[in-house]
């Protein structure tokens, strides 16, 4: 598939785990809108992703930008992902999070110039996570509605948690529309021009944690709203352990950014565009 026939380009933000990146890319394969990129963005530079990508063949064009491993410079890494995107429109996954079928077809439906498509994800337990990692194809059973509610109690005793997620419903998104939702890195998109107007993620954020919420008020700065896609656009989180730290020095940045309006940051993506 040529550069001209794309549609969208999907970028993945990782760190190391080879197994999660694995079960993403087969639930990419299975996506019912074929017409798409993959860009891989690697916050560091593991030799089994290299090897991984290497080693195996996908339906979709893939492109894998790496950086040197020192600390958690995700923001860095998407940002560099974004400037080499081949498509006007973005999409963005998390590494440990598996879309839906739908995925891609459902955010270009829902697509607008000046709109930010967000949704949300189902937290999935630590028994069907494991599952989930080394069996990716047991994701068709959480997308049949049958089969997800008949699991509802197996689910709820693994600790699932946002389980109505799962459900995809235009009655039950309809209802939610005009509720503000908030930007989360494992599944939104947004037109690349609207992107390049707030200059992308802000690398000055030194910390984990607050990333997507100063894209938030920085995309409504410029006059780039939020819209909810939530209940049509689910993706399935694979439980881990939380990794956060200096989230207090991110938010604070964040605050006096604010107070000085700077909706465009200094440090992002301009510096990696050609």
């Amino acid at each position: 598939m040529n550069n001209s026939s794309l549609k969208a380009s999907v970028i993945i933000s990782i760190y190391q785990d080879v197994e999660a990146l694995n079960a993403i890319l087969y639930a990419l394969e299975q996506q019912t809108e074929k017409a798409f990129e993959v860009i891989i963005a690697e916050d560091g530079q593991s030799e089994s992703v290299h090897d991984y990508l290497n080693n195996h063949s996908f339906s979709f064009l893939i492109h894998h930008i790496s950086q040197e491993d020192r600390g958690f410079r995700k923001t860095k890494a998407v940002n560099k992902a974004v400037a080499a995107a081949c498509n006007d429109y973005l999409m963005f996954l998390d590494g440990d999070c598996l879309p839906h079928s739908r995925y891609v077809e459902e955010h270009l439906r829902q697509r607008e110039l000046g709109r930010v498509c967000v949704g949300r994800r189902v937290h999935l337990g630590p028994s069907l996570s494991k599952w989930m990692r080394s069996k990716p194809l047991l994701l068709k059973l959480l997308e049949n509605r049958l089969a997800y509610l008949l699991l509802s109690l197996p689910l709820f005793i693994d600790h699932t948690k946002n389980y109505e997620i799962g459900f995809r419903s235009r009655f039950l998104h309809k209802r939610q529309t005009k509720k503000y939702l908030n930007i989360v890195g494992c599944n939104w998109s947004v037109a690349k021009v609207d992107m390049l107007k707030i200059n992308g993620y802000n690398e000055s954020l030194p910390g984990v944690g607050g990333e997507d919420d100063d894209l938030g008020w920085r995309f409504n700065g410029k006059n780039i709203h939020e819209k909810s896609v939530k209940f049509i656009v689910p993706v399935y989180h694979l439980h881990h352990i939380e990794r956060r730290a200096d989230v207090s020095t991110n938010l604070r940045i964040i605050e006096e950014n604010k107070t000085k309006q700077l909706y465009y940051c200094e440090n992002g993506v301009d510096q990696y565009l050609k």
